[in-house]
């Protein structure tokens, strides 16, 4: 029997969802969790932890994928939302979610995701799988325009240095990480900070 979980504001969603999936006759599904928010879990009982868990970070945000693992450490995580932003993809995707699914995602490929996550593997809908690949292949392209010690200087900011920190853990001066930092803008072709750490998410 394979335990699932939903977590959905939308409780006509969820509900649907829920019929759908124990309903089907494909798979030994068991629906033991189906609530709006993180906040109706304190109930569920160490026996009903899902082994894969649909949740919806529309409402219940990022966050979530954190606070359903200190709860469930177990289940597996997969979004399952009509966010679609290659940004909140990598986001869900470093707090550990384990596939990620559009809405317009058809009954059966969602069935066949719970299965593949349950046994090890990750599912990504088609749209989602080409953004991740494009953002990362962009990252990796502007890194290839920085010589080693811009790349150097980038991790500092990332890492939320000030620009003295930088040149203290480089050993480099105030004025050579200015300059650093300028060479890195117009290689990137960018006017800011907020700007380069995008890029480099």
């Amino acid at each position: 029997m394979i335990k699932v979980g939903i977590i959905d504001i939308n409780q006509q969603s969820r509900g649907m969802m829920s019929m759908l999936l124990n309903h089907q006759n494909q798979y030994n599904f068991k629906v033991t969790v189906e609530v709006a928010s993180m906040g109706e879990c304190k109930k569920i009982q160490p026996n009903e932890e899902p082994n894969v868990t649909l949740l919806d970070i529309e409402q219940n945000g990022v966050e979530a994928i954190g606070a359903i693992y200190r709860k469930f450490p177990n289940t597996n995580v997969v979004v399952y939302s009509d966010i679609h932003d290659q940004n909140s993809v990598l986001e869900c995707v470093k707090a550990g979610a384990m596939g990620y699914l559009t809405k317009d995602t058809c009954v059966n490929e969602i069935i066949s995701t719970i299965v593949t996550t349950y046994k090890g593997g990750s599912v990504f809908s088609p749209s989602i799988s080409r953004n991740v690949i494009m953002q990362v292949q962009q990252t990796v392209d502007y890194q290839s325009a920085l010589s080693f010690r811009e790349r150097q200087v980038v991790e500092g900011l990332k890492n939320g240095l000030s620009y003295k920190l930088i040149g203290y853990k480089y050993g480099i001066s105030l004025d050579t990480v200015r300059q650093y930092i300028k060479r890195t803008y117009k290689k990137l072709n960018i006017n800011s900070k907020g700007e380069l750490l995008a890029q480099f998410r």
